[in-house]
């Protein structure tokens, strides 16, 4: 249908570390199938901007009751990187 975003797809890859704390925390990877781009992230609210930025529609942000916006303590990179 005309004026509706293309199909897009990702992969997601999630997993607990422990920081020098000892407390586990979420970190996770994703692709764009279609696309070359991916990210490092480590929280949801991550996750859902990495999503907005390649389909152009907003991502998930709670609407489950999901708290998808915890706070980052340290900058993972969710840039979008190329790979080569």
């Amino acid at each position: 249908m005309a004026g509706e975003p293309s199909s897009c797809s990702f992969v997601a890859r999630l997993w607990l570390e422990y920081g020098h704390d000892g407390k586990p925390r979420w970190r996770g990877h994703i692709k764009h199938v279609q696309g070359d781009e991916e990210g490092y992230v480590q929280d949801f609210g991550q996750m859902s901007e990495f999503l907005e930025r390649i389909s152009g529609v907003p991502g998930p942000r709670g609407e489950s009751g999901l708290n998808v916006s915890a706070p980052s303590e340290s900058g993972l990179d969710i840039g979008g990187k190329r790979k080569q």
